[in-house]
This record gives structure tokens, C-alpha cells and sequence, in this order.
């Protein structure tokens, strides 16, 4: 693999374009650089992502994500970053000093708690066919330069030519997974990240697959693959967001939306599923009858079936 860089011990090093092999996430996360993240939310209102206050690193859903990747793909490095914590009453003065001498051996790392933990290794358990062999490459930081920008990605693992990125969600199935990639913009993230492979100096890597499981019991998974033409539309996309971005930046508007204060018209067809859709069902106790209201582009109906 070309263009690997040992990352050096000195933390304030200034990092410059190139794969890092052990660059650790607190680092990673540090980096002044744009993200996949910040392409696929300011194309869909720069006002939010300019100034919405930004999730605490510690919140719930972030932790619950590093704890799942960390077990799954680097699990030598756990006790390192995580700290699982002990069941205890803190409403009784014996529980309470247990909770703070635990507290004094903690440091900088995150809390989490028995529950947490073992939902995380469950799902590693299920997905043990697909951790990473011997040759795979895990967490690889990579920072290049993107249409004239310095960016950043961190790949879960690298497999021959393929980037392969875990996902957990709340519907693995291949409907709930397509909403999800429409909803957070995972086509972008596809081809950005492969074009971070490209532009780093690995030309071999030219695909990326999804590795979803669901958080909920017994926790399904699948495996999803862009297609071309969906690359290349997630790709059309980062470069209108990275042209959003500029003119951003260069004039200090953020309009919400990318409405530019114009005035919306919401039309009859907006709040229609599709023509002659079912919109209601009511029950009316009074006559025990069930009324289903329906409507079309051309009429209104309503029509009366008794039990």
C-alpha cells in the first residue's frame, strides 16, 4: 500500500496529506478539515450546519458508535478508550463511594455502561464471519486534498480494493437501509471516501460497501453496494456542496434550507401519496360503520361499508 504514514508521537505535529495507519480517533477528530458529514448536511440547510450547536463528543448515540466500531474493529484498544461501569446503588453511602472511587480511575476515558456494552459485543458476535482478517487494514485516517479543499475520512476497514464501512441502524432491511441512505446522504459518503482513496494515492481501492445491522434484536444484517450511477450522482453532490461551501464562506450567508427567503407553495399533490391513494380510515360508532375517505386529482368520493 502506498503513501502509509506512521503518525508521530508528537501530538501538535501538523499532519500532511496521506494515509495514517495509527492515527488515534481523539486525533483524527481534532483534524481541521472537511468531513463526508459536513458535505452531505450543509447541501441540505447550511443555516443548521453552520449554527447548530454541535453534539458533545460523550452524548449517547456518539459513544454508543465508537463502543460498537472499537469492539468490532479494534477491540485491542478498548480498555484504552472505554470504561465499563460497575452496578452499583449510588442512593446508599456504600454505593455512592464504590460510583467515586471508580470515578478516580476513569481519566479521559468514555463511561459506558454494563447494558451498553453488551448489546455492542452481541452484535459483534452476529457480524464474527466479517471482522477483519489478518491483512485487512482498520481505521485508516486519511486526509487529501478534494477540489482544492483539505479533507479528512477515516475508513473502518479496508479490504483488497474495498472500503467497507459499519453501519448500525434502525432497519437493516434493503427498504429501511435505501431511506437511510437517502436520509443521511450515504451515496455521498461512498464516493467521497473512495475518491479520498484515489486522491491519497491507493487507486487500487474503487469500491465501498456497507456492513448494516440493526440495533435491535436479534440484530439482522446485510451487505449494500452503490451502484455506478449512484456513485456518480453522491459524488455530482459533493461538488455542489463544496461550491455551497465556498460561496458560504465568502459571503457569510447561511440561508436556511437554500431557500434564499422565497415563499413555498405547498400544492394539492404535495400532501397526496399518489392518486386514487387511500388518505383516511374512520370507524363511526354510532352507525358501526366503517367510512373510508378517498381522494383523486379529478374527484372526491366517500364511500360507506357496513360490517
Amino acid at each position: 500500500m502506498s503513501n502509509v504514514i506512521e503518525m508521530p508521537s508528537h501530538k501538535d505535529v501538523i499532519v500532511e496529506e496521506g494515509v495514517y495507519t495509527d492515527m488515534p480517533f481523539t486525533q483524527y477528530n481534532e483534524l481541521k478539515a472537511v468531513r463526508s458529514h459536513d458535505l452531505t448536511s450543509i447541501i441540505k440547510d447550511p443555516y443548521t450546519w453552520k449554527y447548530e450547536d454541535k453534539p458533545d463528543s460523550e452524548a449517547s448515540f456518539f459513544v454508543e458508535g465508537r463502543l460498537q466500531h472499537c469492539l468490532f474493529l479494534e477491540p485491542h484498544v478498548f480498555h484504552d478508550e472505554f470504561v465499563v461501569a460497575p452496578k452499583t446503588d449510588r442512593r446508599t453511602k456504600v454505593g455512592k463511594a464504590e460510583y467515586e472511587d471508580f470515578i478516580a480511575t476513569v481519566g479521559d476515558r468514555s463511561i459506558v455502561t454494563q447494558d451498553l456494552y453488551d448489546a455492542c459485543q452481541k452484535r459483534v458476535e452476529v457480524l464474527d464471519a466479517f471482522r477483519p482478517r489478518k491483512e485487512d487494514k482498520t481505521e485508516l485516517s486519511v486526509v487529501f486534498d478534494y477540489y482544492g479543499h483539505l479533507c479528512k475520512a477515516r475508513f473502518d476497514m479496508l479490504q483488497n480494493n474495498v472500503i467497507i464501512d459499519l453501519k448500525t441502524c434502525r432497519d437493516a432491511s434493503p427498504k429501511g437501509f435505501k431511506q437511510a441512505v437517502r436520509s443521511f446522504g450515504y451515496h455521498q459518503q461512498a464516493a467521497f471516501y473512495i475518491d479520498a482513496a484515489l486522491s491519497a494515492g491507493l487507486p487500487e481501492v474503487d469500491r465501498f460497501q456497507f456492513l448494516a445491522i440493526q440495533k435491535q434484536q436479534p440484530y439482522p444484517y446485510a451487505i449494500y453496494e452503490m451502484s455506478d450511477e449512484a456513485l456518480e450522482y453522491g459524488r455530482a453532490m459533493n461538488e455542489k456542496a463544496l461550491d455551497m461551501l465556498v460561496r458560504c464562506q465568502k459571503t457569510g450567508i447561511y440561508t436556511p434550507f437554500n431557500l434564499h427567503n422565497s415563499i413555498v407553495e405547498i400544492k394539492l399533490s404535495d400532501l397526496m401519496i399518489a392518486p386514487s391513494t387511500l388518505i383516511s380510515v374512520k370507524f363511526n360508532p354510532l352507525t358501526s360503520s366503517l367510512f373510508t375517505l378517498k381522494m383523486t386529482s379529478r374527484t372526491k368520493s366517500l364511500s360507506k361499508a357496513a360490517f
